[in-house]
């Protein structure tokens, strides 16, 4: 088995691994409590193609390149995946991409918008900049969808001088194949 330390480039000290390594664990440990109320179940599991991580000035990671975000049945894609933490403690992860798509399944939603920015401690999910959300057919978009976990209710503005978008099924309908794109 391989030293991860080893793994790193020569530039990169073991001196220097360890406030990275510190920054990376803190943020996965303590992100899975925070968000378990409100996002999901179990831990948050993140991959990607790289990671940067610092612990000072601020604790931040940035994941980069095919991020997959995944905690329960709710699933992020992104093009990079920004994670802020203050004490250890994350107060916001922000995905960008061509778009950024997010699916729910137990909540049957998906949508995706060019921002997406969760916010743990309100159990905010919002989708900025062409923001689409679905639930099965029923569809909604604007400049910015914000969708609060805990109570499953959505606030949705467009851009000045645009108005929102609603789509909505009768109930029969909505049962049939979903619509929309992911």
């Amino acid at each position: 088995m391989m030293c991860v330390a080893c793994m790193f480039p020569k530039r990169f000290s073991s001196r220097r691994f360890w406030p990275f390594l510190l920054v990376v664990v803190s943020i996965t440990a303590l992100a899975a409590p925070v968000a378990k109320q409100v996002l999901g179940k179990g831990p948050i599991q993140i991959s990607a193609d790289a990671l940067h991580g610092e612990n000072k000035p601020q604790q931040q990671a940035i994941y980069t390149g095919n991020v997959v975000m995944t905690q329960g049945d709710v699933v992020i894609h992104a093009d990079k995946l920004t994670i802020d933490a203050v004490g250890g403690k994350v107060q916001q992860a922000t995905a960008v991409g061509s778009p950024v798509t997010f699916t729910m399944s137990s909540a049957q939603r998906h949508g995706y918008g060019d921002t997406l920015v969760y916010k743990p401690g309100s159990g905010e999910i919002v989708l900025i900049g062409n923001a689409h959300l679905w639930q099965e057919k029923n569809e909604i978009n604007g400049q910015q969808v914000t969708y609060f976990l805990q109570n499953q209710q959505t606030a949705v503005t467009g851009d000045p001088g645009q108005r929102v978008q609603s789509i909505f099924y009768p109930a029969a309908a909505s049962r049939s194949t979903g619509g929309g794109r992911p």
